[in-house]
């Protein structure tokens, strides 16, 4: 076939070098900026993304490791205090490094590479038998075509400014500082033998209060020195000496794209063009790569162009929106600093390495057992038994069925679940128990709703709005009706969420998810941990 691709960043680079190895297919790349030009610092893979790479290119993942920095620590810093854990494993590299490996390879291979070349996919649409989107969370493409794809573009909260620093970090480091408008974060980690990417996040609010300049609607290549000046002094402590470097560094705030098909004709999209992922969970790149590789492996296997197409978005889909709820639980950690200002060290590193709501503290410990000894310890489960959710006959905890009373002798919290769409409806209920049962301990249990910021802040709202008429001893949180790794994401944030508001919160799980639980009592997402017993 005659493929075309817009857009020569890693993904269409990789999927260019492909095509022409798995089946000799004919492959232009169209560039608009100059060859080797590039924003941005290091680009960071962890060990499962570079063991699946390297089974389609082990060159690529080869150059990678040879030109870059490799770690396996994370270190966590706040007010003095160092927390470092290891075992984790990463690898990073320049990213203009990486796109001059992958240009050499590609060209190596057969493809043809056209750099200052704009590009327009209705027209190449006319000389090409296959189109691919590759151009990035900016895509012209995909906003020429964004009924096509059913795009949706939105803006995420909070702000930051990507930076590189004169110095090699050894850690992929977490450094939390205060400035006079509120918490500043920052991830550092190396990409070189003298070189750090120094990615500094700021709330939404403390950008505002500090009246930043807002960097989106500046040209390409603009560095906002105000903005860089403002992390220097912030962070001094931490760089000791080492200079911020910029790049087009500026106040920016981060796209979540979706996209309801990935392709319509001979049309295809990949990578940011269609999906974006948070850059807290290290995974924008990654993703990229391993869509060229599906993308590759289908075009060069199946001989009907829709099916391939298909095939490529019906594999890659699912990953690409478990790696998106994740990132978001990550992103909103990271923009809503005041809600884990609090926090010591020890628990700060807990919760940022459990952050997307999948890890779990027996796997944790297994990868560095030092963790048993960080602030009180870690532990893979609690000591004794655990409270459980009962639904008739007295227990730790009762969910009472709708118009039903307590049976006597049940001593423990008394429960009236609701959805986000009746908990008003709950809080009646929960006033008659009050007139009826003035010693009991109430609480509401409210299911997990799906792991996106306007479902949770939803419930969030209903539930502090609920609390401010009717006294409530605990809010239980517990699993939703949404795929596991979805609802255990779902989960983690709005306990989370719940407990910043000042609610003692019970994380509800099921006995085999005891450890996972445990981790978020740990790291303070919730006061409590439950079972159900089944």
């Amino acid at each position: 076939m005659r493929v075309a691709c817009i857009g020569a960043g890693p993904g269409g680079l990789m999927l260019a070098l492909l095509l022409r190895r798995l089946g000799g297919h004919e492959v232009d790349v169209y560039e608009r900026s100059p060859a080797g030009a590039t924003y941005g610092f290091g680009v960071v893979f962890s060990r499962f993304s570079l063991a699946r790479l390297r089974r389609a290119a082990p060159d690529v993942v080869a150059a990678l490791l040879e030109r870059g920095a490799r770690w396996d620590d994370v270190e966590v810093r706040r007010d003095g205090e160092e927390i470092r854990s290891s075992g984790h494993g990463f690898a990073a590299v320049e990213r203009r490094t990486l796109l001059t490996a992958l240009n050499e390879l590609a060209e190596e291979a057969g493809a043809r590479l056209h750099f200052e070349t704009e590009a327009d996919a209705t027209e190449l649409l006319g000389r090409y038998d296959v189109v691919v989107a590759a151009d990035g969370s900016g895509s012209r493409t995909r906003s020429a075509f964004a009924g096509e794809f059913g795009a949706e573009v939105v803006p995420g909260r909070g702000r930051y400014a990507w930076f590189g620093v004169d110095r090699a970090f050894d850690a992929m480091t977490f450094l939390f500082a205060d400035s006079a408008y509120g918490p500043v974060g920052a991830h550092v980690y190396p990409y070189g033998p003298d070189r750090s990417t120094f990615l500094v996040e700021l709330g939404e609010e403390a950008w505002q209060r500090a009246g930043f300049t807002e960097g989106a609607g500046k040209p390409p290549g603009w560095n906002d020195e105000q903005a860089m000046e403002f992390c220097a002094e912030v962070f001094a402590g931490h760089l000791r000496g080492a200079k911020l470097l910029g790049n087009g560094s500026r106040w920016l705030t981060f796209p979540h794209i979706s996209s309801a098909r990935w392709s319509t004709g001979r049309l295809v999209g990949l990578g940011d063009a269609v999906h974006t992922a948070h850059f807290s969970v290290g995974s924008g790149t990654t993703l990229a790569l391993e869509d060229a590789v599906e993308l590759a492996r289908r075009l060069s296997e199946q001989d009907d162009l829709d099916a391939a197409l298909a095939a490529y978005e019906s594999t890659r889909r699912p990953i690409v929106e478990s790696v998106q709820q994740a990132a978001w639980a990550s992103l909103r950690m990271w923009s809503h600093p005041e809600e884990h200002r609090a926090l010591d060290p020890a628990t700060l590193m807990l919760r940022l390495l459990t952050r997307t709501g999948q890890s779990a503290a027996d796997v944790l410990l297994r990868l560095d057992p030092q963790l048993a000894k960080i602030g009180d310890g870690v532990t893979a489960l609690p000591e004794g038994p655990l409270p459980k959710l009962v639904t008739e006959g007295p227990g730790d905890a009762l969910l009472l069925a709708p118009g039903a009373r307590p049976p006597a002798g049940h001593e423990g919290p008394v429960l009236v679940a609701a959805d986000a769409d009746a908990v008003q409806e709950a809080g009646q209920r929960l006033r008659e128990l009050r007139a009826e049962l003035p010693t009991a301990a109430l609480g509401l249990l409210i299911e997990a709703p799906a792991p996106a910021e306007e479902p949770v802040a939803r419930v969030v709202d209903a539930v502090a709005a609920l609390a401010r008429a009717v006294p409530l001893d605990v809010v239980a949180v517990a699993p939703g009706a949404g795929l596991p790794a979805a609802d255990r994401t779902a989960r983690s944030a709005l306990a989370e969420r719940l407990t910043a508001t000042g609610t003692h919160t019970a994380y509800v799980c099921r006995p085999n998810e005891l450890s996972q639980g445990w981790t978020h009592v740990r790291s303070g997402r919730a006061a409590a941990l439950w079972t159900t017993g089944t």
